[in-house]
C-alpha cells in the first residue's frame, strides 16, 4: 500500500506526536481560518439517496467537537477524520486513523483496497473555503485505499 508519510502536513503531525497523544491533536477541532493546510471533519457513511445506509460518504462536516473515541460514545456510521487539500485545492484527501474505525466500517467501506463511491457528495462551503479547494464535490468512482501507519488516506479528484 501507498506510503502516507510523504505527504508533508500528516508527517508533521505524526512527526511532533506519538500514539494517542498524537490521535487527540491531529483531530482535535481548531478555530476555522482561510488557507488551512488541514482541519479535522466528521464523516458519514452511506448513500446519500438511502438516508445515509450502505456504502460511500454521505455527508462530511467540519469537527465541532473532539472525536467519539475520546468521549466513548463511539458508532459504526460515521468516523472522525482528517482533511487536506492536494493539487493545489483541485483534490482532497481524507486521512482516517485506524483506530477511530468500528469494524463494521472497515469491512463495508475499506475492503479490497478500494472505496466505491456511488453518488456524489457535496462539501459543505465552510470546508472547501477554508482549505481553498475549488472542487466543491466527491464524484461517484471508485478510489484507492493506501494504507499505512495506522492510516487510510482516500485521495479524491
Amino acid at each position: 500500500m501507498g506510503n502516507l508519510t510523504g505527504q508533508s502536513t500528516l508527517h508533521h503531525l505524526q512527526r511532533d506526536s506519538g500514539g494517542a497523544a498524537f490521535l487527540k491533536s491531529a483531530f482535535r477541532p481548531e478555530p476555522l481560518s482561510l488557507g488551512m493546510k488541514h482541519m479535522s471533519c466528521e464523516v458519514v457513511f452511506g448513500s446519500p439517496s438511502a438516508n445515509c445506509m450502505g456504502t460511500g460518504v454521505c455527508k462530511i462536516s467540519a469537527a465541532t467537537s473532539m472525536p467519539a473515541w475520546l468521549t466513548s460514545k463511539r458508532n459504526c456510521q460515521s468516523v472522525s477524520a482528517i482533511l487536506m487539500p492536494f493539487e493545489e485545492g483541485k483534490g482532497v484527501s481524507i486521512v482516517i486513523a485506524r483506530e477511530l474505525m468500528c469494524i463494521k466500517l472497515l469491512r463495508t467501506q475499506f475492503r479490497n483496497e478500494w472505496f466505491i463511491l456511488n453518488e456524489s457528495c457535496r462539501l459543505p462551503d465552510d470546508i472547501t473555503s477554508r482549505l481553498g479547494l475549488s472542487m466543491k464535490t466527491l464524484k461517484p468512482g471508485k478510489y484507492r485505499v493506501q494504507e499505512a501507519n495506522g492510516f487510510f488516506r482516500i485521495n479524491f479528484s
